[in-house]
């Protein structure tokens, strides 16, 4: 069927990989820039939101376990921009998923709404239990790889005690430079090369695209601790709906909107930054959160449009997913905050190489 298409429009069958990219690069940096240039104009003048309210640096990666297992979720990395550059900069997708969630009733006039923007890019980086092998190990997860750019706006709405979040993310799966990625870094560690790249998931590129809408809301008024829950469904490369519990207790100086460690895909995903109460004394607390999934689609797993070497069916994984996350945060000086985490997930997949998912995380955030 694809050698047909292509066949129309006197497209080579060879030429698919770098169309998907260009594809792709002609939305980010073309037609994304015009729309954001008008966009930009009727909306940032209105707008009393902080140019510039801080940025995250997150990073995730199993290598930091007790036994150096470079598997399943093995990396992940994320620069997060907020306030309302997040809306005007030349690299970014906000003015589609502005088109898109602003027809949905939010239910709360706008003068009785707080709106906070960010922007993420990251990507992240998945394994099968035995990297060295260069054939697909069929009854394991595959190779995959997924480069990302991702918009959020946050509503939060005071008198109801809730906080809406809506998302858009867009990116490529399967790029080579995945591999070389992971390569550089079992090169510095000593660790044994990763064979099975050539294999991966939609291999040498194929856009993908994600929305998210969720649901957070307040269950607490102490003020040394803080507990909220949260629904959200996702539409596109993970299709699911899930539920979430999130607390902290300690030295708090942030509102509980921007504390949402429940909200993610693998990696956090983006929030806000916001500054602590004015002379409080700097924040230290721990926190944990709990969400249980009911996953419908994965492109990670199962593959997209394109043909790959290996992926799975429905029928092979596992469609509820609960997880579980520890941490702490701590800040330093002038709300700069460090924290650190661990969390684990239940088994994704089905069969002999099913398994727990079990990672480290680490966050910078230092809010303006």
């Amino acid at each position: 069927m694809e050698k047909r298409l292509l066949s129309l429009f006197s497209i080579p069958i060879s030429s698919t990989r770098s169309l998907n990219i260009l594809c792709f690069l002609f939305i980010v940096f073309v037609i994304l820039p015009v729309q954001n240039s008008a966009y930009a104009r009727s909306v940032l003048d209105a707008d009393s939101e902080k140019y510039n309210s801080g940025w995250q640096i997150s990073m995730d990666n199993n290598l930091l376990q007790p036994k150096v297992d470079d598997l399943d979720y093995t990396a992940g990395i994320a620069f997060t921009a907020s306030g309302s550059r997040a809306r005007s900069g030349w690299l970014n997708i906000d003015p589609i998923r502005a088109w898109i969630f602003d027809r949905i009733h939010l239910g709360s006039k706008p003068d009785a709404a707080i709106k906070k923007h960010s922007v993420q890019y990251g990507f992240v980086l998945f394994t099968p239990e035995d990297i060295s092998a260069t054939q697909p190990i069929l009854d394991d997860r595959p190779f995959a790889s997924l480069f990302y750019i991702s918009n959020t706006q946050l509503t939060v709405q005071p008198a109801q005690n809730r906080a809406i979040r809506s998302s858009l993310s867009i990116g490529l799966l399967g790029l080579e430079v995945a591999g070389d990625i992971q390569s550089i870094l079992h090169e510095i560690i000593k660790s044994p090369e990763a064979n099975g790249w050539d294999n991966q998931i939609s291999a040498g590129g194929e856009p993908t695209a994600m929305l998210t809408l969720s649901v957070q809301h307040k269950r607490s008024n102490a003020t040394n601790y803080q507990v909220s829950t949260h629904l959200e469904g996702n539409l596109g490369y993970s299709t699911d709906i899930n539920a979430g519990l999130d607390w902290r207790w300690g030295r708090i100086n942030t509102p509980w909107w921007s504390f949402n460690p429940s909200h993610y895909e693998y990696i956090a995903s983006a929030a806000p930054s916001v500054r602590g109460v004015a002379g409080g004394k700097p924040e230290f607390y721990l926190y944990a959160g709990a969400n249980i999934k009911y996953r419908l689609y994965s492109s990670i797993l199962q593959g997209q449009f394109r043909d790959s070497e290996h992926t799975l069916g429905r029928n092979e994984l596992e469609q509820t997913i609960i997880s579980a996350t520890v941490g702490g945060t701590r800040e330093f000086g002038d709300n700069l905050r460090f924290s650190l985490f661990v969390r684990g997930t239940t088994p994704e997949i089905e069969g002999p190489n099913a398994r727990n998912l079990l990672w480290f995380g680490m966050d910078l955030n230092r809010a303006w």
